[in-house]
């Protein structure tokens, strides 16, 4: 395989046919991964790239999404999927890079309480060894034909940033860049 290291892991639900239709593959500074076997093959897919030694300074999961969760197939993830299915399985090791990057490009991802949520729960289980910032957006997105990513057109960008080893809090959150938590409770 050669190089381990990338710049950017790309993971796309391909059971969508928007999806599947807008995928592209990367260059050499990314890593393309296509799910087509729900949240198990996106775990097993996960697996085999700490397996190879892989790891990755950003993500970006392009899915469709809702309020506080993204979709594989039929199957969804929620914060608390994070925990049950992904958190403590080593798949942090991926991100041993503190400016880590997650988007999560689905349709309303970060909206509403559920939407803090599951970005707090993805960066606590994905950026658990080093830490970074998980983002989403509050807003619906269009796949452009010509990028193949999607864009979101309104709404606000929500980011929650785990900063592991940190006494007291070690989380903080964002909205369209401006901090919005007071360092001790969750913004609603």
């Amino acid at each position: 395989m050669g190089r381990k290291s990338y710049r950017l892991l790309s993971i796309n639900d391909v059971m969508s046919w928007r999806t599947r239709l807008f995928s592209r593959e990367g260059n050499e500074d990314t890593y393309t991964v296509n799910v087509d076997e729900g949240i198990d093959g996106l775990c097993s897919k996960l697996s085999w790239m700490i397996n190879e030694g892989m790891t990755f300074q950003n993500a970006v999961f392009t899915t469709h999404g809702n309020r506080g969760v993204i979709f594989f197939g039929h199957e969804y993830i929620v914060a608390e999927t994070w925990y049950t299915k992904f958190h403590g399985s080593g798949y942090a090791r991926l991100f041993p890079f503190k400016d880590t990057k997650l988007y999560f490009a689905g349709c309303r991802v970060a909206d509403s309480e559920q939407g803090w949520s599951f970005l707090e729960a993805a960066a606590r289980t994905l950026l658990a060894t080093s830490g970074g910032v998980a983002i989403g957006f509050t807003s619906l997105g269009f796949g452009s034909p010509f990028s193949g990513h999607v864009r979101h057109l309104w709404g606000d960008t929500r980011q929650v940033m785990f900063i592991p080893g940190r006494d007291g809090a070690n989380l903080l959150f964002f909205e369209n860049g401006n901090r919005v938590d007071d360092g001790v409770n969750r913004p609603s």
